[in-house]
């Protein structure tokens, strides 16, 4: 008989392996673990088009426009690589990451973009100071939509 330890240390085993399912059978026991494969698909400009989208909220496209057109100006414009939710701490109770005036390196973790329940963290590319942030927290994001201004 398995005690609850032993079925602990398999499912730790098993969520370390490549398996997606594992069927262990005695007399006395049956047990059945199934591990979800969740995949982040990054979309590349061209493709995007052919990928279907459904609409949560409307975004204002004329103010994201005069947004880039703005921020083009001023400095380096951090976008986001996927569609998702913008958040700027790892939970709501904590500092955001970046504050505008906060200098940043490169490779810095600036928000979260949460996609099919994973959270990607957006680091900077770049080294510099945050200037403008451009979305607030648990907002929806476009992919490719303006996030921060960098100097």
């Amino acid at each position: 008989m398995m005690d609850i330890r032993e079925i602990e240390e398999l499912i730790d085993k098993i969520n370390a392996s490549g398996l997606t399912e594992f069927r262990y059978e005695t007399e006395n026991i049956n047990l059945v673990i199934k591990k979800e494969r969740t995949e982040v698909v990054y979309a590349e400009p061209a493709r995007q088009q052919m990928v279907p989208q459904i609409a949560v909220n409307t975004i204002n496209t004329e103010n994201t426009v005069n947004t880039e057109k703005k921020v083009e100006q001023q400095g380096n414009i951090v976008k986001s690589p996927i569609v998702g939710t913008f958040y700027a701490s790892s939970n709501p109770k904590a500092e955001p990451f970046v504050k505008v005036g906060d200098k940043v390196k490169k490779g810095d973790v600036l928000c979260i973009v949460e996609a099919m329940k994973l959270m990607n963290e957006i680091e900077s590319e770049v080294s510099g100071e945050i200037v403008e942030v451009l979305v607030k927290d648990a907002q929806m994001v476009e992919y490719g939509q303006p996030l921060f201004v960098m100097k």
